[in-house]
């Protein structure tokens, strides 16, 4: 049996397919999104024609209209800027938090079975327990929001972190230890790298489930920002305002993680993987 010779044309032309298949995919995935986002517009607009009358569920074209007139109000940079960092702080205090506790985590198993519970047990609880919660205990407050944010943004992070830990390779370790290395150098030098991928991931979801806990906790416990607002728009019957308002907070933040998050970890993940053109 004859072995087919690798020749420069066939390489080329096989990379050439992998390009336009590449190309394909991506095209496909942008065509993907934008018709699913246009079955959801043209949902909205059948229950919003058939089904509800226009205060109970105004038409997607209103309430662009609503959102437009909201962002050219003086008052929108400041609700926006009050809420996105409330966001960012909560997240940031989550991130901390969840290192040192994925490190112990990862471990310690009795630091684990204890920890494990009490993550499960914040995760199972309703987001809304938690604004309520806080209106209780801190009442009108901006603290409420960031507090939220950190309790539920944690174990998201912690739980990648801990397991991108366990699934570091212990030979590793073996041979930083051998060369000397303290337990600090290990844990920056080989650690947090090789679960850099699993943090990235975590942090991904967590903000994203941070700006959705701190708005809800702004409608219940907050003097300002968009929760603020969108319950204002609630107790006038504003229906068009409070959808205007939860589409422009919700496209900012769709937008910041895109624009951060992706593109970190996907320039995070090129950088790891292997590149093909060299030789070692």
């Amino acid at each position: 049996m004859s072995i087919p010779s690798i020749t420069p044309e066939g390489v080329s032309e096989l990379s050439a397919k992998e390009l336009r298949r590449s190309v394909l995919a991506r095209w496909g995935f942008r065509l993907s999104v934008v018709t699913g986002w246009a079955v959801f517009v043209a949902v909205w607009y059948l229950f919003a024609q058939f089904v509800f009358t226009p205060q109970q569920l105004p038409q997607p074209h209103v309430v662009a209209v609503e959102a437009w007139d909201v962002l050219t109000q003086r008052d929108f940079a400041t609700n926006i800027q009050a809420s996105f960092l409330r966001v960012v702080a909560g997240f940031l205090l989550a991130l901390a938090l969840s290192t040192v506790l994925g490190l112990v985590i990862a471990y310690s198993k009795w630091w684990r079975r204890l920890l494990n519970s009490v993550l499960l047990f914040i995760v199972s609880v309703p987001t809304v327990s938690f604004a309520i919660l806080s209106l209780i205990v801190l009442g009108i407050s901006p603290m409420g929001p960031i507090i939220n944010a950190m309790i539920v943004a944690t174990p998201y992070i912690t739980m990648n972190l801990a397991q991108g830990l366990t699934g570091v390779d212990r030979r590793l370790i073996v041979m930083s230890e051998s060369f000397g290395r303290t337990r600090q150098q290990i844990i920056t030098g080989v650690l947090i790298p090789s679960s850099l991928l699993s943090i990235l991931g975590g942090s991904r979801l967590a903000f994203a489930v941070a700006w959705r806990i701190e708005l809800l906790t702004e409608v219940f416990a907050a003097a300002d920002g968009i929760g603020f607002q969108i319950r204002r728009s609630f107790e006038s019957y504003d229906i068009r305002g409070m959808l205007a308002w939860t589409v422009l907070f919700v496209g900012i933040m769709l937008i910041i993680e895109s624009l951060v998050f992706r593109q970190i970890e996907r320039r995070f993940s090129r950088w790891r993987s292997p590149d093909l053109g060299t030789t070692p």
